[in-house]
């Protein structure tokens, strides 16, 4: 055999032998990364459905549901809406929303709400701000004025755009980012309210939103 189709059929070789470990090793972590990521949308979940009458975002609280939420999710106006029971009894719902016009891009936000209305948590699932400033969204300290109110409770603007939410000081856009999350959350609960009751849940690996 040629020398120089020798080194060809080894340069094969090695690279066929190289795609095969690749794609072994992807496998092997694809579960871990799938249940590493169920976990993380569970932990959220948790905190934004707490059982407590005056949740608290800085405080820690058991959750409200006694159910599988990742497995009673459905799909409502292209978000998804977690169902958290006990028992039978939907006791909250978790929305994930996307905040437009932040600084850098967008905000994915996981928007806790009782039946009646009233946010119960706001987790943050990801978003590129400003460490320092924009990323103080995730800070409890300022998410504090968001929950235990309901759509009627206050003015859901910044306080510069004439509302009753302290903004975040250098970081109003991140701010207004959240609060453009939080109030679709709100429209959907209410616009879809008994949808969200008896829709069915939906198909494994089925997408509901693109945010």
């Amino acid at each position: 055999m040629p020398e120089t189709a020798k080194m060809l059929l080894v340069l094969t070789l090695i690279c066929g032998a190289a795609g095969l470990g690749l794609a072994a090793v992807d496998r092997s972590t694809a579960d871990l990364i799938a249940e590493n990521e169920r976990q993380f949308t569970l932990r959220s979940i948790r905190r934004a459905i707490p059982d407590s009458d005056s949740p608290d975002p800085c405080a820690r609280s058991e959750p409200a549901f006694d159910n599988a939420p990742d497995e009673d999710r459905v799909c409502i106006g292209g978000h998804t809406v977690y169902r958290g029971r006990r028992g039978d009894e939907i006791v909250g719902v978790a929305i994930v929303s996307v905040g437009e016009r932040a600084y850098s891009g967008t905000i994915r936000v996981l928007v806790g709400l009782s039946m009646d209305g009233i946010v119960t948590g706001v987790e943050v699932l990801r978003h590129a701000e400003t460490p320092g400033l924009g990323a103080i969204i995730e800070d409890c300290e300022w998410r504090r004025q968001l929950v235990g109110k309901g759509a009627g409770d206050m003015v859901w603007k910044v306080a510069k755009d004439g509302g009753d939410v302290d903004q975040i000081s250098g970081a109003t856009i991140s701010s207004r980012s959240m609060l453009d999350a939080i109030l679709k959350a709100q429209r959907l609960r209410e616009e879809h309210r008994d949808e969200i009751v008896e829709a069915d849940p939906a198909g494994e690996g089925e997408v509901c939103d693109a945010g």
